[in-house]
This record gives C-alpha cells, sequence and structure tokens, in this order.
C-alpha cells in the first residue's frame, strides 16, 4: 500500500466526519460528566447510572494501575454476563490497556491457544461456570504456558491466589494513565477463520467509534434509544449494545444475563425497550411470541440481524408484527457492520439484501485474479474502510487477508448492485455460523480425527431451522470398526474440551470421503453421501 494513497482515504474518512481524535476510553468519561444522573441500564432489576457506573470504572481501572498494569496491557475478560465484564473492559480502554474480550463458550481448547498467543497481563474468569471451574482451567494453562499476569480476578467465589473485581470506591483513585490515541490498537477479538486456531484481531479506537457513528445513522436512533441487549458481553457484540453505543449515544440499555424469549418479551415490554441487534435466533423467536398475541403493550419496534443466515421470510414476518427488521453484512474485522439498510429501505430490499454499504467503507465482488467485477456479478467480496481492522497478530494472516492497497479478503462470496447494496451468497472460508458464533471446521476435524475408531473425518455445516447453520460431522471408520453410535466420539470431544456448540449434532457414517484428483476432499458432495447415524 504507497503511503499517498493510505493518506488520502484517511483524509476522506475525516472530511466523513468518520475519524477524529475521539477516543474509546474518553466516551463514558465524557457523557458521565454531561448527564451523571442519566440512566445508562438496568440489570437484573439494578438500575445504574452514568455517574455511578464512571466511579466504577475508575475505581477498577484504579486496582488494575496499583497492580502494575500498563498501557498496551492486554486484559482478558471471559465471564458470564454480569456487570464485572462491563466494569473491567471498559476501565482497560481508560487507562490505555487493551481490551481483551473472550465468548464464555471457549474451553481449554480454544483458551490455550489464546493465551499462548496474546499473553495478556490481566485475566477474569468466573470461579464456576455451570459444571465448569474456569478457575482451575486457567491455572493449569498458565501452568503449562508459564505465563504469570500481573492480575487474576476471580468473578462470583474467592479463590486462593486470586482476587475479587472491586467494587465502587473500594480501592482508593490514583492518576490514571490516558487512554491510547484513536489509530493505536486498543480492542483484541478473537475470531475463527480458515485455520484451526482462533485469530486475534487488532482494531483501533478510529475504527470502533467510526462504526458507531455509521451504525446510528443506518439505525435511525438517538438518546432516546433503549437497546436490549441479551447477547454474550465478552464478545464485540454484547459490549457494545451493552455499554459502548448507549455511552455514543447517551442512551440506556437493558441488559439480560442470556436469552429467554418469554422473559425478553416481557423486558421488552417493561422497559419499553425500542432496539436490538443480533443473530437471527432472537429475532425469530420474539416473532414467534408476538405472532402468538405476545406484547401488546410495547413491541421492540427494531431489530439489527447480522452474523448469521437470515431467511427473508423472518424478515417478512416481523414486519407484520410491527418489528422493523434488516439483514446487515458485517464482522469482527469491521468492528460490526459495514452494510445496513437506511432508513427508508422497503422491506422487500431488508428481506433480500444484506444491507447498503456504509459511508466510508468501499465493498467489491472480484474474479479469482482479484479483477473487480461488474455490478450484479458473483465474487469474492473484498471491504476496506475507516472500521477495518489493523492488523491480526498473526502476521501471516495479515499477509493473507489484507493487501498492498488495504483490501481485506473475508473469505465471503456475495453480490454488489450498482446501487451499492451488498448479498452475501457463501463462504471461501470453511467455517460454520451456528447462530452468530462461527466455528473453524478444521478445529472440529482434527480432534475427531484423532480417535483410534477413526480413518477419516471431515465437517460440513447443515442446516438448521432455529441457529442457521448446524454442525455435522462425516467420518471414515478404522479397519475393523463398527459404528454404533456417535457416543465415543462425542465423549471424545467432550474430553478435549472443545466449546460444546462445535460437537455434532448429525453424524454420518461413510465408506470413503469423496475428493478431487489432489485430494481435497470435496464438501459440497457430501449432502448426497453415505447414510445418516
Amino acid at each position: 500500500m504507497t503511503t499517498t494513497a493510505a493518506g488520502e482515504r484517511a483524509e476522506r474518512y475525516r472530511e466523513l466526519g468518520l475519524w477524529d481524535d475521539r477516543r474509546v476510553g474518553d466516551l463514558l468519561k465524557d457523557q458521565a460528566a454531561r448527564t451523571p444522573d442519566r440512566e445508562l441500564f438496568v440489570f437484573e432489576g439494578r438500575r445504574v447510572t452514568y455517574g455511578e457506573f464512571d466511579a466504577w470504572v475508575r475505581t477498577v481501572a484504579s486496582d488494575l494501575v496499583r497492580r502494575g498494569v500498563r498501557r498496551g496491557d492486554r486484559v482478558m475478560v471471559q465471564l458470564p454476563n454480569c456487570l464485572e465484564a462491563l466494569v473491567l473492559q471498559v476501565a482497560a480502554f481508560r487507562i490505555g490497556a487493551v481490551n481483551m474480550p473472550i465468548i464464555p463458550i471457549y474451553r481449554e481448547h480454544e483458551i490455550r491457544q489464546i493465551v499462548a498467543d496474546a499473553r495478556p497481563s490481566v485475566i477474569a474468569v468466573a470461579a464456576e461456570l455451570s459444571t465448569r471451574r474456569p478457575v482451575e482451567e486457567l491455572e493449569a494453562i498458565l501452568t503449562d504456558l508459564g505465563h504469570a499476569p500481573a492480575v487474576r480476578y476471580a468473578v462470583g467465589g474467592e479463590r486462593p491466589g486470586w482476587s475479587a473485581v472491586p467494587g465502587p470506591g473500594e480501592v482508593a483513585e490514583v492518576d490514571l494513565p490516558e487512554p491510547l490515541s484513536a489509530q493505536e490498537p486498543t480492542l483484541l477479538l478473537y475470531t475463527s477463520g480458515t485455520t484451526s486456531a482462533p485469530k486475534g484481531a487488532l482494531l483501533t479506537s478510529a475504527a470502533l467509534i467510526a462504526h458507531l457513528r455509521n451504525f446510528q445513522t443506518a439505525l435511525g436512533v438517538d438518546e432516546d434509544a433503549v437497546i436490549l441487549c441479551a447477547t454474550p458481553l465478552s464478545h464485540l457484540g454484547g459490549f457494545v449494545a451493552g455499554v459502548i453505543f448507549p455511552a455514543f449515544l447517551g442512551a440506556r440499555s437493558v441488559i439480560m444475563t442470556a436469552w429467554r424469549p418469554d422473559e425478553a418479551v416481557e423486558v421488552i415490554e417493561r422497559e419499553r425497550a425500542t432496539l436490538a441487534m443480533g443473530a437471527t435466533v432472537f429475532l425469530s423467536d420474539l416473532v414467534q411470541r408476538y405472532e402468538a398475541g405476545a406484547g401488546r403493550e410495547h413491541r421492540l419496534t427494531l431489530y439489527a440481524c447480522a452474523g448469521a443466515t437470515i431467511p427473508p421470510g423472518v424478515v417478512l414476518r416481523a414486519e407484520a408484527v410491527g418489528v422493523r427488521a434488516m439483514r446487515c453484512y458485517g464482522m469482527t474485522e469491521t468492528a460490526g457492520v459495514c452494510a445496513a439498510a437506511p432508513g427508508d429501505a422497503p422491506v422487500e430490499r431488508r428481506s433480500q439484501w444484506d444491507g447498503k454499504i456504509l459511508p466510508g467503507l468501499e465493498i467489491e465482488a472480484v474474479g479469482p485474479d482479484r479483477t473487480p467485477l461488474r455490478a450484479g456479478e458473483e465474487g469474492e467480496l473484498r471491504i476496506r474502510g475507516p472500521q477495518l481492522l489493523t492488523a491480526y497478530t498473526d502476521p501471516d494472516c495479515t499477509r493473507e487477508q489484507i493487501d498492498d492497497d488495504g483490501w481485506f479478503y473475508p473469505g465471503d462470496v456475495g453480490v454488489v448492485d450498482d446501487e451499492g447494496w451488498v448479498r452475501m451468497s457463501g463462504r471461501l472460508k470453511d467455517i460454520i455460523n451456528r447462530g452468530g458464533e462461527k466455528f473453524s471446521t478444521l478445529d472440529i476435524e482434527s480432534t475427531i480425527a484423532s480417535h483410534p475408531d477413526v480413518a477419516a473425518a471431515t465437517v460440513t455445516a447443515i442446516p438448521d431451522e432455529r441457529l442457521g447453520e448446524g454442525v455435522g460431522a462425516w467420518v471414515v471408520l478404522a479397519p475393523g470398526v463398527e459404528w454404533t453410535g456417535p457416543e465415543r466420539l462425542i465423549q471424545h470431544l467432550e474430553d478435549a474440551k472443545l466449546a460444546r456448540q462445535k460437537i455434532p449434532t448429525q453424524w454420518t457414517v461413510v465408506a470413503a470421503l469423496p475428493t478431487t484428483a489432489s485430494g481435497k476432499i470435496q464438501k459440497h458432495a457430501l449432502v448426497t453421501w453415505g447414510e445418516r447415524s
């Protein structure tokens, strides 16, 4: 990429009002100074104002600094939905550390890879999580890796060698360092891709705030918005909906511990929630209940779908019950959505297309030689713009997916029409998108294939009416092994500590896997291959 071309694009982003010197670490502080008594969020009946939450952030930030956390250090937060998940992330931004949220479903298999790559200075996990003991899991991983973080927080129970996250005013405040500048990476997100290990994507304040500005315009919302948040707070979508987007708008959020559709209908009605964003499954669940007559006093009015396959029929059904739903296109590497439907878009457009390219963004469909195709022609999608990641933590991944002209290649296939509308039609990347969570098939395949009963295995996405996609496994048994069902292989995956969402729900035993002349598995041929178990 030439310095001149990159500079010209940066100047254009500034002219569009998408880039300036604003920092994510200042969003809450600045809003709290303006409206300290305004409600920021309600969580499990607890109402918290901007001023109250900002005071708690200062306490936690002071504790981090007092314990030796410095600018640029990485703060890993892997917690279920709780207020500590938000205060730790905002505190990291405030002191110029790098926020590193990790989704709670990841277990030892994924966490080992992430900790080895990131070497975080702070680790915050739950003392207990269902039947798991995350503190003990992390202790074993840290010992194996020889890594000693400066701070270890356990939430929800005391553990030797681990501290509790201090409450408001429990730690004397100290002078806090400045947040990282707008162009310094301040957010590290791990996402699955074409390789088995999660990839670490580095994003700046400039990228994140550009997304917030574009998203506000696309949704047409302001400080009067009430945002329902039921996605994981240790995830880009969750902490944006729970605290970052409300702080940017001066609005408030309603946070649930997890998605429970019947409860969500009641919460939306009671709190007069107006907006939600997330995977299709949430919208589908809401629509079903509204069709049955729930929510007569107040219903959600706007839903932004992203992260999973979105059937047109769901958008049309939502429209019929008073919910303006829109399909959006985006990903971790673009700090959120990079295409969304404008407010005047008819439902026919919103149900059939994945949004219109947002200001400052460029999205093109290209051929195998990466030459741009004509409008409406299907090809590999590439993206460039102010919301883009700076790099991956792995330089090889950066070189593989970002070219010298600043184009990012996410591995998606689709079309872009002459009005700038985008529709994704498939993926080059071998991943499964289960309800918005993306998993590498290679990761699952290699673990299945390590079982002595298996001679070969591959994994594909399978249709799932509720989640969009599920996990299907295709297995060639080792000589002499008789198939009695998938129980032994499922236990093998459990023992390997894969996230349970990765465990196949459909198993198919085949005599051989279909391959090309070069030996590459032809996954598209598997739908008619073998007998299901």
